[in-house]
């Protein structure tokens, strides 16, 4: 083993070209005093300008923003001012930062006599920054204006975010004379606020005493309009505020209703009368029965009906005395007959007379009518005048109480700022600049930082860490691959080392550190993938006549093999790691096996066995099989159901005749799950393929490769006609008829991690058996080194058959649902081709993909 692993550190060497860090270590070395001098002199600058400069102390202060209102009072309709906004605050602080207001604070505190500021020496810091235009008040402004600029250079406003806060902050050299100036600022912007509202309250007050004279007057010609219309127009007001003539209307109105009213009665009870005398009772109507005479005549009725009972016990009805009777009976009868006729037409003449009013109350009040319909027009005009004299009246009574409320605000106490100081400026402890200790370590950090990026550029530029082959140099060794000849193969004897730099058939170097080619030499029986003349620097000798290659299972089964033992995991994942850095237009890096070409004596001493491994018809494996255990059975349809679980979705997966069917919107929660389940001794192979014909699967299988590479798994996906969106690329078609290797089929998808290997310039239907043979042969050399192998077959019944057989696991795509007769025939092809562990994934848009990204090279 010793040899392997002197191979592997040479392997760690960088590349001709590229950068030792080594070596750039040892230069920056050698340049340690241009590093710690430039270090050590910047930190005694900033010691000394610490030191040096004389300190600045800040003083803040906060002000409230809000609507404030003094004790006037406010009209009745008037609604309160709203708060004040983001755009109100933010124009308190332009106001707070005005010229003026500046110009104000320096003449109430007499800041030009202050040395701080009436200082006319100029600093040389301060001559550079105003020779490049940052900074510094001109020396041909105004002393004024120069003192101006200086205490605006240390006013800093701003508004606190999310509140109505102001922050009013200064810096000066005196800690007393920061607060004195902040609260000088706040005081004068208080000023400010009292001055403009006593200013709008003055011109308030004489606008609207102004506009009151005027507005009496006009009132005064407006209401005499409307009372001398009202008088030539008779529309004379009578009570409830209505005119005569409505009143008389009204009036005539209700008389002629009572009127009728009276008529209907009198004539119903007359008729009830006529009614109960031809029936023969009259006595039995109300008004009848309550006259007095006919309540006498009933009261003798009944005496005498008495008194004939009585006699009738002893006398016959002819006696003379009951005949008598019977005569006075008959006379008290007629009266009460005539006394009802009389009252029916005492009540026929009540109706007659109703009548007669009823008529002459229609006719009065069809002229009112008529008079009424002529004075409307006028009535409207007269409303006119009414309203306009009303709004000027309301407009004079609105002013006259806002000039009240104003002459009542004339009080200067009774005017408040907009504005309330919730916090004075007070004097601080501590300077705010210059920080010592901070000052000093940036400044210590910065220069040696930029001493080492110096360092390290003229390091790399001057060309000492640069590294360069000499022809004496150790050459990164070959890889092994296996014969090409299907007849057995016996134990080689030892063969001399293998020299460091071995020719090839293109006159270049191999570099064994690629992966693939190691991978697909540690089969148990494979087949070579690249043609003999690009095998070696000598020519294997020809048979005489062509013999067609057998399949791979024929190829497994039937040769014996010398071969290496199997690599480690790790060199497997090494492998993996060198298509990742190396460039497509590389050339090709895989040997197959010759005479010119031997394995050394070492290495293959130093292997496990002492004997070479042969596989024989028994132990060979077959190479079309995937690498699954029967344990693995199920595991993508699993992960696809706890997809669906975890996602929150549970309607999203559908069992239909043991189908499993999840909605291609899982795809990334498909993914996690397969990524975080425990690598198994080979890679889990897929194929994707779609249930119709010209159905798309590159979206899916680009979400799922990448989604999986993601969490740091290894995933390759080879286009198997499925297609990949990577363009003439050299990819599988030149992989299984020799003219690539692997490391000029692999490319690298510059958004992802995901390895790709392109369809090629050729379909896999238009190669010739042997090299569709060799399929089986690739994807078992992938599984060594990769944790998934996608493969993307064409969509359509049938078409992923051949591919199927290979892999463990299936992703069928439908855009028709569970349901559909071409899903579940395609869903059974897959099954009958061996794939046990099938998944229909869902689409909606038809394209086949849950979204329009696609892997590309």
């Amino acid at each position: 083993m010793a040899p392997r692993n002197h191979h592997r550190e040479e392997d760690d060497r960088p590349a001709q070209g590229e950068i030792d860090l080594r070596v750039l270590g040892r230069g920056m070395w050698r340049r340690k005093r241009w590093i710690l001098l430039p270090t050590l002199l910047v930190a005694i600058a900033a010691v000394l300008f610490v030191q040096l400069t004389a300190p600045y102390y800040r003083s803040s202060a906060l002000v409230l923003i809000e609507n404030r209102e003094g004790g006037a009072p406010r009209a009745g309709g008037e609604a309160a001012a709203p708060l004040p906004d983001e755009q109100a605050v933010a124009s308190q602080v332009q106001l707070i930062q005005s010229r003026d207001l500046v110009r104000t604070v320096v003449k109430n505190l007499n800041l030009s006599s202050d040395p701080e500021f009436a200082e006319s020496h100029e600093s040389l810091f301060s001559k550079l920054l105003r020779l490049t235009g940052l900074a510094g008040p001109r020396k041909d402004l105004p002393f004024n204006e120069r003192v101006v600029d200086k205490v605006a250079g240390g006013l800093s406003v701003y508004p606190v975010v999310g509140t109505r806060v102001v922050g009013v902050e200064f810096a000066a050299r005196d800690a007393d004379l920061a607060a004195k100036v902040v609260n000088g600022f706040i005081d004068a912007y208080l000023a400010i606020q009292r001055d403009a509202k006593r200013e709008s309250n003055r011109q308030a007050s004489q606008y609207l005493g102004e506009e009151i004279a005027n507005l009496r007057d006009r009132v005064s010609v407006a209401e005499g309009r409307v009372e001398a219309f009202r008088a030539e127009a008779g529309l004379l007001v009578g009570t409830n505020n209505t005119t005569v003539a409505a009143q008389q209307l009204g009036d005539t109105t209700i008389q002629l209703s009572t009127a009728r009213t009276q008529q209907a009665e009198a004539q119903a009870k007359a008729e009830m009368i006529r009614s109960v005398m031809r029936q023969g009772r009259p006595a039995e109507a109300l008004e009848i029965a309550n006259s007095e005479l006919v309540r006498a005549l009933s009261q003798q009725r009944s005496q005498l009906a008495a008194q004939i009972a009585s006699e009738g016990r002893t006398l016959l009805p002819q006696h003379p005395r009951m005949r008598e009777l019977s005569a006075q009976m008959a006379g008290l009868d007629q009266q009460i007959r005539i006394e009802a006729a009389n009252f029916a037409r005492a009540f026929e003449n009540d109706a007659r007379t109703a009548g007669a009013r009823v008529e002459a109350l229609t006719k009065q009040l069809e002229l009112l009518k008529k008079s009424a319909s002529a004075a409307n027009g006028q009535d409207v005009e007269l409303r006119a005048l009414e309203r306009e004299a009303r709004s000027q009246r309301d407009l004079l009574e609105q002013m006259l109480t806002r000039y009240r409320e104003a002459t009542a605000r004339d009080n200067p106490e009774a005017l408040l700022a907009d504005a309330r100081v919730i916090s004075r400026g007070a004097a601080a402890t501590e300077p705010y600049f210059p920080k010592k200790g901070p000052t000093v370590l940036l400044a210590t950090l910065g220069a040696f930082v930029l001493s080492l990026f110096a360092a390290a550029v003229a390091e790399i530029f001057g060309g000492g860490s640069i590294r360069r082959y000499d022809d004496g140099d150790v050459a990164p060794p070959v890889a092994v691959a296996v014969a090409q000849r299907h007849e057995p193969v016996q134990p080689a004897p030892a063969a001399p080392q293998q020299p460091d730099r071995a020719p090839v058939g293109r006159e270049r170097e191999i570099d064994r550190s690629v992966a693939p080619a190691a991978a697909f030499a540690t089969g148990l029986a494979t087949a070579a993938v690249l043609k003999p003349s690009e095998t070696s620097t000598e020519t294997a000798p020809a048979d005489p006549e062509p013999v067609a290659e057998p399949s791979v299972a024929e190829t497994t089964s039937e040769s014996v093999v010398v071969a290496p033992d199997r690599p480690a995991p790790t060199e497997l994942a090494e492998t993996a790691v060198e298509a990742d850095r190396e460039p497509s237009g590389e050339e090709p890096v895989v040997l197959a096996s010759d005479p010119s070409s031997p394995v050394s004596e070492e290495e293959t001493a130093s292997d496990d066995s002492s004997e070479p491994v042969k596989a024989t018809e028994e132990e060979a494996v077959d190479a079309s099989a995937p690498p699954m255990s029967a344990a693995a059975t199920g595991i993508i349809a699993a992960a696809a159901a706890e997809a669906a679980t975890s996602s929150g979705a549970p309607d999203n997966i559908e069992h239909s005749v043991d189908m499993e069917c999840v909605d291609a919107t899982l795809v990334s929660a498909l993914a996690r799950q397969l990524a975080s389940m425990p690598s198994g001794p080979g890679a889990l192979r897929i194929v994707m393929t779609g249930a119709a014909e010209g159905l798309e699967t590159r979206g899916v299988a680009s979400e799922l490769a990448s989604t999986i590479s993601s969490f740091g798994r290894r995933v390759i996906a080879v286009d198997v006609g499925g297609g990949l969106g990577q363009g003439a690329l050299t990819g599988l078609a030149e992989l299984l008829t020799g003219e690539a290797t692997f490391a000029q089929a692999i490319h690298r998808d510059p958004g992802s991690r995901v390895h790709l290997v392109p369809r090629g310039d050729q379909s896999f239907a238009s190669l010739d058996a042997s090299a569709q043979g060799r399929l089986g042969v690739v994807l078992e050399a992938l599984a060594l080194t990769y944790d998934f192998v996608i493969l993307t077959a064409p969509s359509g019944a049938g078409r992923a058959d051949l591919f199927a057989s290979h892999c463990a696991a299936a992703v069928l795509i439908s855009n028709a649902g569970a349901s559909d007769f071409v899903t579940v025939d395609a869903h059974e092809r897959l099954r009958g081709a061996g794939v046990e562990d099938v998944v229909v994934l869902l689409v909606n848009d038809g394209g086949g993909s849950p979204n329009d990204k696609s892997l590309a090279a």
